[in-house]
Parts: structure tokens; C-alpha cells; sequence
């Protein structure tokens, strides 16, 4: 059986040089050295000092993690794909955030909710589509978005057609295929689009886009 010939310490006091056998072996927190038994002259085999290097870089990746979350609120992925970026390896990466999300520091429902609230300046389509790329669930995303009502979604599309026809010229059919493209382009659907641009412009024919 390896038997460990030698402990030091690294620049960061908070860690340890483990070396099997008069050769290095790993780095480790100093706390699981402690509480995985490991000293000189200790035998070790290699499935304790895998373990001790699991639950090591665990709890690096999970202090890292909390550094993150310190800045601003992170959904899982978000996290997991910080933590792998930086050099952890994804296994770890994504225990340090499953015990993130058992403490309740991670909570994706959470980060959704605060999300729509936080950019109602999007429409539906693109809060969805954001919040997709985030790595939130179709079902928590549903949820959240249930917040927002039809009307709202209407006087918001509203806002940016008013924007529009006051910068650029609608009355043509030209201009209108413009204004509809540009709300489009944000996210809205067509019916929504539609039923905006009929109530700012007076004279608008929406048959013309049927």
C-alpha cells in the first residue's frame, strides 16, 4: 500500500502539497486533509485519496461558486459553466452546486422570477429565449412568465410601435411592413403586433398583413 511520505504547505495557507511515495501526488484544502486522516507515514489507497481529492475540489469549487453568487444571483448552469471555464472539472463543478441549491443559495424559480420582474422591458419571446440560454427548465420558465399578462405584453409592445412611428414614417405600406418587422425583431408575436399597430394608427389596414 502508498504510504504518504510527505505534507507542505502551498502560498495559499488555506492548502497542502500531498506527496505518495516521495513523489506528488495532489493539492488538497487543508481541512480535508484533516478530516480524511491524511499524514506522514499515514498508507493510503487509491480510492480514499480519489475521494479526498472529490470532496477537496468540491469544496474549492463550492467557495468559488459563493464568490460568484456574492456579484449577483446565477442559475445553476450559469454557475456550473463559470466553475468549468475557470479549470474545474465538470463533475465537481456540478456537486458544488447541487449542495449550493440544497442550502437554498441557488435556486433557479427564484432567479427566474427575479428575472422577468428585472427586464420588463422584453418581450415574452425573448425573457423565454434568455432564460432558456440560462439553463432554466421549460416548466420553471412557464411559471414565471405566467406573471405576465396579456395586456401588459400588448402596452409594451404598444410602447415601442409608438417609438417607432414617431421617428421614422408609417404611413406608407412600406413604413408599416417596417414598424411590423422592427416589433417582430423584439420578440412580439404576430397578433399582438397586429392589434398595437391598429391602435396607434388610426389608418392603419391590417388586412393588408393577414
Amino acid at each position: 500500500m502508498a504510504k504518504i511520505t510527505k505534507i507542505e504547505g502551498q502560498k495559499n495557507k488555506a492548502r497542502v502539497n500531498i506527496f505518495v511515495d516521495e513523489a506528488f501526488f495532489c493539492g488538497l484544502e487543508k481541512e480535508t486533509a484533516i478530516i480524511f486522516g491524511l499524514k506522514v507515514g499515514s498508507e493510503v489507497d487509491e480510492d480514499k485519496l480519489s475521494k479526498a481529492i472529490a470532496e477537496s475540489e468540491t469544496k474549492r469549487a463550492f467557495n468559488k461558486a459563493a464568490d460568484y453568487l456574492a456579484s449577483r444571483m446565477h442559475t445553476k448552469k450559469e454557475l456550473i459553466d463559470k466553475l468549468v471555464k475557470k479549470g474545474f472539472l465538470k463533475e465537481y463543478a456540478i456537486n458544488a452546486c447541487e449542495k449550493l441549491a440544497e442550502y437554498g443559495y441557488v435556486d433557479d424559480r427564484a432567479f427566474a422570477k427575479t428575472f422577468v420582474q428585472q427586464n420588463s422591458k422584453y418581450s415574452l419571446t425573448v425573457l423565454e429565449n434568455k432564460l432558456y440560454q440560462k439553463g432554466v427548465s421549460k416548466e420553471i420558465i412557464s411559471e414565471a412568465l405566467c406573471e405576465i399578462s396579456t395586456d401588459d405584453e400588448l402596452e409594451l409592445c404598444k410602447k415601442y410601435a409608438e417609438k417607432f412611428a414617431k421617428s421614422k414614417d408609417v404611413s406608407s405600406t412600406l413604413g408599416r411592413q417596417k414598424l411590423f418587422a422592427s416589433l417582430a425583431r423584439r420578440g412580439f408575436k404576430f397578433e399582438v403586433i397586429k392589434k398595437a399597430v391598429s391602435q396607434i394608427l388610426s389608418n392603419f389596414d391590417t388586412d393588408e398583413f393577414e
